[in-house]
């Protein structure tokens, strides 16, 4: 796929990425939507894809977003998001087959935040993007609830999915209130129903990715 981008008034061909594609194209939101959904092969076969992708979409809320270098064990989050008001450390799981370990490591992710970088002017939200949820039945959600209760810290979750169609719908993100804050008792994204109602879909057309199996 090309595109062609004018600067200085030069029009000059540019190719995109194949992950880019998944994100910026004329498809309708039905279409954006099942094309990534499908997608997660072309995203981990791609150099560095999970980390374009979410770079992309993080970019379209004017985000800035940093991923440490391999190997440096003083930044061992995946990500660190800063929204200006506030700022996000956080753990990839693409897929989510490991997603158990993702909450215990943002425990040293927010410490390591909070203490050795003295990150105490702005708030820290600790945050999991995700491919798709959990099963219902799996610890993740106990985890969660129980690092919440001892320790007053709440662990957001969101999929890709989810991300992608707050980007599509130009619906702002703000990870400082409980939108994406899932446990075991309420651990569906009940706040995408209105973003998908308006693009005549339902969270039921995506079991799994705004709500868990059971």
């Amino acid at each position: 796929m090309k595109i062609y981008r004018s600067k200085n008034g030069d029009s000059k061909e540019k190719s995109i990425s194949k992950i880019e594609e998944l994100i910026v194209n004329d498809l309708s939101i039905k279409e954006k939507m099942d094309n990534l959904r499908n997608s997660i092969q072309v995203v981990k076969l791609s150099p560095n894809g999970e980390n374009e992708l979410i770079r992309i979409l993080l970019e379209g809320f004017g985000a800035k977003i940093y991923f440490p270098r391999k190997g440096d064990n003083s930044e061992r989050f995946d990500a660190e998001i800063d929204f200006g008001a506030y700022k996000s450390v956080v753990e990839i799981e693409i897929p989510s087959t490991e997603i158990l370990d993702a909450p215990r490591n943002l425990l040293d992710d927010y410490a390591v935040q909070k203490c050795r970088k003295q990150e105490n002017d702005k708030q820290v939200v600790p945050l999991v993007i995700c491919w798709d949820l959990p099963n219902k039945r799996t610890d993740y959600w106990n985890v969660i609830t129980d690092v919440t209760s001892i320790l007053g810290i709440k662990i957001k979750t969101i999929s890709i999915l989810a991300l992608a169609l707050h980007y599509w719908t130009k619906t702002p993100l703000n990870l400082q209130n409980d939108d994406y804050y899932l446990e075991y008792s309420h651990c569906s994204m009940s706040n995408i129903d209105d973003m998908l109602r308006k693009a005549n879909l339902s969270a039921k057309d995506y079991p799994g990715y705004f709500t868990p199996y059971k």
